[in-house]
């Protein structure tokens, strides 16, 4: 069995993914694992890295291969799982991203999801997916005996238009992972006070903004075995210590203005929302921390990428001179691993994914083929999303205010058409805070004509 990991040398997800697969006995058996990236000289300390571990513990990961490529087609060939943490021009194009809007007062701290940044980077990165989607199709995972088809599991955002283009290209060909929900539903378990099996939620919506519509917790001192609505625990808890939000203020503002809690982080939260970024004022008020995330300040992320992608390669150069590294006993929160193994021993897992709302049937109040992001479970024979769902009003039309953008920027893509582009950054938010309609278009000019050798398929 084979798993192909596309942009294998990724900052964020490369190596905790990779040594999460190297938890699981199902995998152990006989697994190949090829590393792909463009960059050479992370994938070849990735590739050494898990050579290591394999020279370290050769009797738990006796059944692993590793292989490494930068060919794309000879990472895809017979692979049953591709995973893609793809980040198409890097930190060139992504200061881009972030340093022309600002010129016309667009502000953004991370710019990975909506707006122009998140825009242009799926524009980047469409190119990337339309190769790999083929490929899978074309030179994937085939048995005789086995009708399921190779799963791509793209871990790269904007989540939810780089998932959505992908379906639209091979229907069912394409689950989105993140971690914002395993992350909130530690937050909130933490802000209750409760240990993980005396917890539970319901969460959906899209990806960057899923609702906590359900949260539920059990007191384990109590003999009965009662559950017990969490949010009025936490907002008893809050009247008690308003600190209790901590770096998170701008999140539980709008927990407070609409009732449910949401899934990102405040910095990525106040650029898909029209209310936060367009005065210095509101910023200042609401950030919760100095750096990172919560700062709210405009280009952190690739402030602290940049220092990030340093610090990887010295810590990947580290632990290749140890004579000692921990094999994990178990895997982290990301779900890649569990995923495939709840394929492969078709034993379920349940985790939140993004998927297409078919004919509106996953959430029944968002758009019809639409990217949603629901509970989901997993085993032999695949994907099988909850649906049925419905969002309170005030969730479904943020939601949908999101959602029109990236209807718009995959039409544009799919269409290879600039003025529908420019729509999609036309109806963001936060750009729509800002700007008149002939602003937004002289910007989105600007980000074509100075990220134009990453965008070969759009002609002038």
């Amino acid at each position: 069995m084979k798993i192909a990991f596309i942009g294998a040398g990724s900052l964020v997800f490369g190596e905790n993914i990779l040594k999460d697969l190297l938890t699981f006995p199902s995998l152990r058996k006989d697994t190949i694992i090829c590393l792909e990236d463009i960059d050479t000289n992370r994938l070849d300390l990735m590739y050494k890295l898990m050579l290591k571990y394999k020279e370290l513990y050769p009797k738990e990961l006796e059944g692993f291969h590793f292989e490494k490529t930068t060919n794309l087609k000879k990472a895809i060939s017979d692979a049953k799982y591709i995973l893609s943490a793809i980040h198409v021009g890097g930190l060139e194009a992504f200061k881009l991203d972030i340093d022309i809007p600002i010129k016309y007062g667009v502000s953004q701290c991370v710019g990975d999801t909506l707006g122009p940044g998140g825009i242009f980077r799926f524009l980047r990165q469409s190119t990337a997916l339309n190769q790999i989607v083929e490929l899978i199709n074309e030179v994937g995972y085939r048995s005789d005996k086995d009708t399921l088809k190779p799963l791509f599991l793209n871990y790269a955002n904007p989540m939810a238009m780089n998932t959505w283009y992908c379906n639209e290209l091979i229907p069912d060909s394409t689950v989105g992972l993140c971690h914002g929900v395993q992350a909130t539903a530690t937050l909130l378990r933490r802000w209750l006070q409760v240990e993980q099996e005396d917890f539970s939620f319901l969460c959906a919506g899209i990806n960057h903004m899923a609702w906590f519509l359900e949260l539920w917790y059990k007191s384990p001192n109590s003999s009965k075995n009662v559950w017990k609505n969490g949010y009025q625990i936490l907002l008893e808890n809050y009247k008690k210590n308003p600190n209790i939000s901590g770096s998170e203020k701008l999140r539980w503002d709008m927990m407070e203005a609409t009732g449910y809690f949401m899934t990102e982080s405040s910095g990525h939260l106040s650029e898909y929302l029209p209310y936060y970024r367009k005065r210095e004022e509101l910023l200042n008020k609401y950030k919760g921390a100095e750096t990172f995330h919560n700062s709210l300040l405009h280009g952190e992320v690739l402030r602290f990428d940049s220092v990030e992608a340093e610090r990887l390669d010295k810590r990947l150069n580290r632990k290749l001179k140890r004579s000692k590294l921990r094999l994990r006993e178990s895997p982290s929160e990301e779900y890649a691993s569990h995923i495939i193994n709840a394929m492969e021993t078709n034993k379920p897992f349940r985790f939140n994914g993004n998927v297409m709302n078919k004919n509106g049937a996953l959430i029944t109040n968002l758009p019809k083929q639409s990217c949603v992001e629901v509970p989901i479970f997993v085993d032999y024979h695949g994907l099988h999303p909850q649906g049925g769902l419905q969002l309170p009003t005030i969730c479904q039309a943020l939601c949908i205010s999101n959602i029109m953008v990236q209807k718009a920027a995959v039409e544009g893509v799919l269409e290879l058409d600039k003025e529908k582009i420019y729509h999609a950054v036309l109806l963001d938010p936060n750009t729509a805070s800002i700007c008149s309609p002939k602003e937004i278009r002289e910007m989105v000019y600007e980000l074509f004509e100075a990220e134009k050798e990453w965008l070969p398929r759009f002609k002038d």
